[in-house]
């Protein structure tokens, strides 16, 4: 029987662990108590045939046991490739397909450096806030500090975060809809649906759900997100400023359903990622109850807040205060020009007329108090300054409507549903929901009468032969000018062209470039389509056509000049526009051209607006999120519907909405200066360090060369075959591979082939449809883990054979070093060498290696019999500086913790200090009018409960922080050993 001791590694049937207790049972025999590598604690008795003892690596020093060359290779490499980014280092600047910013490395840099990576990013439009959380999620991930990620955004945003983060960072997150959360509820009713899938991406609107049938039983969305027992690693909300607070006239909170989905997240994750390009939209209550998610004692009033306080809470950038290395701003000037144009007299004649119609109905809808009906001819108003073509086929559609008898008095309940947000808030709804609102609007009536019916059929008849008569657009006309202009001076000049309506963009297509290689991208494309027209556009076509439904997810910055053929009626969505080649990365000065019809209110008041904002950025030093900051509470379309209504002339309703638009613009001059953070981004300057960040993030450790060896040389010995499939011979610049996976990888993750793979970042970034084999990767995963754990590579003692220059011989000791936190995390950073020579000298740096022995030529060598002997000596110098190694480590990470949670620890006591002197004046005078004779009982009794609560969650909130203070050195951990003799003596 084998004589075990606490602290002996062992293996048995099913895994292996380390011996914690050795019990001795009554019959002679013994129970070891093992914690398993798994985390389990196992009672093994210890005559169990199949218990065997590892010899620790000391023990095989001792006994000369040598691993084969390659397999101390292997295990080496998938050693230092599974650490390698664990420290100050970042996976996501290789492992991606995209060129990251150095701004975006700085954001994340800084997040990541953070107590609790719980930040507002609050960059201009047009800077990759989601490449920034992208960036977030993959380092934490890559430092096994998530699993559990959970990313909220509006709906039209879900599929573009699933497309980024599988097509830029190789991760599949799963859209949580209706369907989807259905599915899961059927197969396992019992548990919560969050807990079912990793990562997910939801919208917001699907998310704030409660359950509407009260006899229902079932857990709505919300609540399951409420009560859900495990918490978020990472939480990512998207355009955060629709999670909205208010502080009624009382004091009291009102609290939207987004916001209750806000705090359900907040408060069940440990970091929170809120995103905005529009963080403080002038109402400071609003901006206190966002930040408050964040941090929620960090400010007890919102008359707190100022930009130093919001330091290490918030980064935001703006594209005027960004430098590059030579000094120069990184974003370019945007010139923005209108272009009017005249009508001819039958295009006068049809906006005038369409405009009566849609002028009496929309009044007899106010009248009626019918709101559907009234934004049907909204929608009709939008496309009649569109293109004749589009009214036109509205014309078309609604005399269709009413010879079908197919206007109905109800909308359909799922129309009905999205109607507020249609009117309030249309950017939150998707393409198809759009679509499926405005079809129906479009057969929509003010009445059932059929004599009134039939009169406005004859009406719209009329005005639709009036529509078909006309065969010259001349917008159109205009715009084929500008655009010939244009490609004449440059052939090879891109001009992207934005549109509201895809009956504009198909008119455009066919009847006015009919000529031109045309790319195209609108709402019901999907994403592979998209993708080709885009390359496309960049690759060979002079124009692109685009709806508003495109917008997201178009970075175009290889183009230049923009038109809008019509400007939507939404500012956000023309600040969207612009930010489609307003990027980094753009070269030239913007260029945009508004077409509007002169002479009509909403084509003038949408061009001044424009003008106005354009000097607005100017004065403010801002390039984009101003038109919508500056029209928060201005309804466009009430503003312009309700003039045309009227008959109010042009010159009134503008210099209505210029005095509106001054007045926000002196609010908006206070939020700036006295709110917001500011963050300044030189790399000429004080932001420069972060270049040394990406210059150890890619030419660090690990290169891509060290992953593709790492993969040879394991397909080489398990059976694996790596063969190139493009002809001729391989190229410098990297090249494409069919794979054919190892048996022994495989899995549910692995694939078994992967027929077009690349180990090279230029080529994943052209090729789409190749699989980017780097660290991030399935594949490697897998193959690492089976180098680290499986017993086929043992890998972990060898000889190395160094130059005559080195010092020699010794023993190469490689430790991981980590410390625990706080929390309970073991947060394992580093791998580090510690050579010791015979004569006791321990050094951090390895020697040069020239060679590796394989077992047979080492079995008669007594310099190695020599070094065995000493082993335990040399490992015991080796030990002690790897405790001092750690310990300083652990220092630096305590430090920096206990500077970070101290300031945490003065926000905390400051906001309940204040709230309980609060409630304590508030108790003092209830409990005077009480002695005055006055009932406050009820008051008394909720003053005295709140301050217990205050007081209970204030004692909670500062133990916590004091345990978290704590970082803990872990013991360092030998993961491989080399003899090193030198080359004289190794033959």
């Amino acid at each position: 029987m084998t004589d075990f001791k606490v602290g002996d590694r062992v293996k048995f049937a099913g895994g292996q662990g380390e011996i914690t207790k050795i019990e001795d049972r009554p019959n002679g025999s013994q129970l070891l108590h093992v914690y398993t590598t798994e985390g389990q604690l196992r009672k093994l008795p210890s005559g169990l045939p199949h218990i065997e003892k590892i010899d620790s690596l000391l023990d095989r020093l001792r006994a000369k046991q040598v691993d084969n060359p390659l397999h101390h290779d292997l295990h080496s490499r998938a050693t230092r490739l599974d650490l390698a980014y664990r420290y100050d280092r970042f996976l996501s600047l290789t492992n991606n397909r995209i060129e990251i910013e150095p701004y975006q490395v700085q954001a994340a840099y800084e997040i990541l450096n953070s107590y609790d990576h719980r930040y507002l990013i609050g960059d201009e439009v047009g800077l990759g806030k989601t490449i920034e959380a992208g960036i977030v999620i993959e380092e934490l991930i890559a430092r096994e500090r998530a699993e559990r990620v959970l990313i909220v955004a509006p709906a039209p945003l879900t599929v573009q975060w699933q497309e980024e983060m599988r097509e830029k960072f190789d991760r599949n997150f799963v859209i949580y809809d209706r369907e989807t959360v259905e599915t899961h509820r059927q197969s396992h009713p019992n548990q919560n649906v969050w807990k079912q899938e990793d990562l997910i991406i939801t919208s917001i609107d699907f998310a704030k759900q409660t359950t509407d049938d009260p006899d229902s039983d079932r857990v709505s969305v919300l609540d399951a997100l409420d009560n859900l027992d495990e918490e978020w690693d990472v939480a990512v909300f998207d355009e955060a400023h629709h999670l909205t607070a208010r502080r009624s006239s009382d004091d009291s909170i009102e609290r939207t359903q987004r916001y209750l989905v806000g705090e359900a997240v907040a408060e069940n994750s440990d970091s929170l990622l809120l995103l905005t390009g529009t963080p403080h939209k002038g109402k400071s209550d609003q901006f206190y109850f966002l930040v408050s998610l964040l941090d929620p004692y960090r400010f007890s009033h919102e008359s707190q807040i100022n930009p130093d306080a919001l330091d290490d809470l918030m980064i935001r950038r703006l594209k005027d205060d960004m430098y590059d290395t030579d000094g120069t701003r990184m974003f370019p000037e945007k010139n923005i020009e209108a272009l009017g144009v005249d009508m001819s007299q039958a295009e006068r004649k049809l906006y005038e007329d369409v405009t009566e119609y849609i002028r009496e109905y929309y009044n007899l809808a106010q009248q009626e108090e019918n709101q559907a009906a009234g934004f049907t001819m909204v929608i009709y108003q939008k496309r009649l300054v569109s293109s004749v073509h589009a009214i036109r086929k509205s014309l078309e559609n609604r005399m269709r409507a009413i010879q079908n008898d197919g206007i109905a008095e109800e909308l359909p309940d799922d129309v009905q549903e999205l109607i507020p947000r249609y009117s309030t808030e249309p950017e939150t709804l998707t393409e198809a929901e759009r679509s499926r609102v405005e079809e129906a609007l479009e057969t929509v009536t003010i009445t059932l009468n059929r004599s009134q019916m039939q009169e406005e059929l004859d009406r719209v008849k009329q005005l639709w032969q009036q529509a078909k008569n006309i065969e010259t657009d001349s917008k159109a006309q205009l715009l084929r000018q500008f655009v010939d202009r244009i490609l004449r001076e440059d052939p090879d000049e891109k001009i992207l062209i934005f549109t509201e309506y895809t009956d504009t963009l198909e008119y455009l297509r066919d009847q006015v470039f009919p000529e031109h290689d045309i790319a195209q991208v609108y709402g019901d494309l999907d994403q592979e389509r998209r993708r080709r027209e885009m390359e496309k556009f960049e690759e060979e076509a002079n124009l692109m056509l685009a709806t508003d439904a495109a917008q997201e997810g178009l970075n175009l910055q290889f183009a230049h000049i923009m038109v809008n053929y019509d400007l939507p009626w939404n500012p956000i969505r023309i600040d969207q526009r612009m930010g489609r080649l307003h990027r980094y990365g753009q070269e030239h000065t913007v260029e945009i051209r508004n077409l509007f019809f002169k002479d009509t209110r909403e084509s003038e008041i949408l061009n001044l607006l424009v003008e106005k904002t354009n000097q607005i950025e100017s004065d403010l030093g801002m390039r984009s999120d101003v038109m919508g900051r500056v029209l928060e509470d201005v309804d466009l379309d009430e503003t312009i519907m309700s003039a045309i209504a009227e008959g109010r002339p042009t010159d009134e309703v503008v210099a209505d909405i210029e005095s509106t638009i001054e007045e926000r613009k002196d609010a908006l001059q206070t939020v700036e200066n006295e709110f917001l953070i500011r963050d300044r981004f030189d790399l000429s300057n004080e932001d420069e360090e972060v270049l040394d960040v990406i210059e150890r993030s890619q030419h660090g450790e690990v290169s891509e060369d060290d992953i593709e060896v790492l993969v040879r040389e394991f397909f080489d010995e398990f059976g694996g075959i790596v063969k190139g499939i493009r002809p001729g011979p391989s190229r410098s610049s990297g090249d494409v591979y069919q794979l054919d996976v190892p048996d022994v990888l495989s899995g549910d993750q692995v694939s078994g082939q992967y027929e077009r793979a690349t180990f090279t970042k230029e080529v994943a970034m052209d090729q789409d449809d190749v699989d980017f084999i780097a660290l991030d990767h399935p594949l490697v995963q897998s193959l690492i883990e089976f180098c680290l754990s499986s017993d086929r590579i043992q890998g972990q003692l060898a000889v190395k054979v160094t130059g005559g220059s080195q010092p020699a011989p010794g023993i190469l000791f490689t430790y991981r070093l980590g410390y625990v936190s706080g929390a309970g995390d073991v947060v394992t950073e580093k791998l580090v060498p510690l050579y010791v020579t015979t004569d006791g000298e321990v050094s951090t740096s390895a020697p040069e290696i020239i060679d590796t022995l394989p077992p047979k030529e080492t079995s008669s060598n007594q310099t190695l019999d020599r070094l065995a002997s000493m082993a335990e000596e040399l490992h015991q110098e080796a030990q002690m500086e790897a405790w001092t190694q750690v310990e300083s480590f652990a220092d630096e990470a305590r430090e920096e913790r206990e500077r970070e949670i101290e300031i945490k620890r003065q926000h905390a006591e400051r906001y309940f200090k204040e709230q309980i002197s609060e409630w304590e004046e508030r108790l003092e005078t209830y409990q005077q009018r009480d002695e005055e004779g006055k009932d406050m009982s009820a008051p008394i009794g909720n003053a005295k409960r709140k301050l217990e609560s205050l007081r209970r969650e204030r004692d909670e909130e500062l133990a916590r922080l004091e345990e978290e203070k704590h970082v803990t050195p872990e013991e360092p951990d030998l993961v491989s050993a080399a003899f090193v003799i030198p080359e004289e003596e190794a033959e």
